[in-house]
């Protein structure tokens, strides 16, 4: 892991001894900053569980922050919607006499982020430029908010009549993706037992599963607590039983095997396409597989996923292709030699 540009800009600077630092990005940032004593807001589950292995204090970006701070630092989120709930968090804990920083890649939208902020701060100026990024300075917010996550839900009911809710900034928060529509289509009728949505998003394949399937256990995992929060609430909105969604850095969290894996696999992080996050969870899933056990994904047809799923798995089929998805079954799992 190295540092990101941002990172590196922001470590030029000159350094408050107290922040709050929120959405920091899955690189090294933790290790170089030698500042315990900042406070840090993250979405991404494995992030947080970085800076509290280095000693820092994490809050949750869920809940009300419970103190003040006269300086925040916030990397700007790659989805567009979920800025105005950063802001909204980090100004209803940001003293009359405070700042914020905000960091961000050029082509991340930090070059036009004063115009959405001209109405929220008395002054707003560009502070550092380079690394191909920037950090703009604001201070003297005008207005004081009331965080309520709550508040910041969107309901949406989808072609498969499914009512669901969701929060900013989670894969496919107001609409049925058309990957995980074409999953859902060519999902075998024999799908039972327990299962797994990995990287659940709103968790739209186990709900959908849970009113069309039988099954003794779904379990819905996501790095986003966003996404986490959201499959949660529509277990409990749509009474769904045997279900639980819960944070974890890829198969982390997990305990047992499954008799399904079903997912339509992230591949971005930060601004950047990433396959790595993809390409780790298909190598590890047959570890979390039962004998019998069963791998169901739905990729763009230009990824080239069979690669890696062969020499994992005995059998590699192709589903379906349709409207530039593919639907790829796997079975036969091929156990490391220790």
């Amino acid at each position: 892991m190295s540092l990101s540009l941002p990172s590196q800009l922001l470590l030029q600077q000159d350094l408050p001894q107290n922040a709050l630092l929120i959405n920091p990005p899955r690189d090294d940032l933790a290790h170089e900053l030698d500042e315990p004593t900042w406070h840090v807001a993250s979405f991404s589950y494995a992030v947080q569980q970085q800076y509290q292995n280095m000693g820092y204090t994490c809050t949750n970006v869920c809940a009300p922050l419970s103190q003040s701070y006269s300086h925040i630092v916030i990397y700007l989120p790659k989805a567009k919607a979920r800025l105005q709930y950063v802001l909204d968090y980090a100004m209803s804990a940001l003293t009359e006499e405070g700042e914020i920083w905000f960091v961000g890649e050029n082509k991340g939208g930090i070059k036009s982020l004063g115009k959405n902020l001209k109405d929220d701060f008395n002054s707003i100026e560009k502070m550092a430029m380079g690394k191909h990024s920037a950090i703009v300075c604001a201070q003297g917010p005008q207005r004081k908010t009331t965080f309520k996550l709550d508040d910041y839900f969107i309901n949406h009911e989808n072609e498969l009549d499914l009512t669901l809710r969701s929060l900013p900034g989670v894969f496919s928060q107001e609409k049925l993706d058309k990957g995980t529509q074409v999953l859902l289509k060519y999902l075998p009728r024999k799908l039972k037992g327990r299962i797994l949505d990995f990287g659940c998003g709103t968790g739209t394949i186990a709900s959908y599963i849970s009113q069309n399937r039988e099954y003794e256990e779904i379990e819905m995992i996501d790095d986003d607590f966003l996404a986490v929060k959201s499959a949660q609430a529509n277990i409990e909105s749509n009474q769904i039983e045997f279900t639980e969604a819960f944070a974890s850095d890829g198969f982390s969290e997990i305990e047992g095997r499954y008799n399904w894996i079903v997912s339509n696999p992230p591949f971005h992080q930060g601004i950047k396409t990433d396959y790595n996050v993809t390409e780790t969870f298909l190598k590890q899933a047959k570890e979390y597989l039962k004998l019998s056990g069963k791998l169901l994904i739905v990729a763009n047809e230009f990824l080239n996923y069979e690669v890696i799923l062969r020499e994992n798995f005995k059998g590699v089929t192709t589903v379906a292709k349709e409207n530039g998805f593919k639907v790829i079954q796997c079975e036969g799992i091929m156990r490391s030699k220790n």
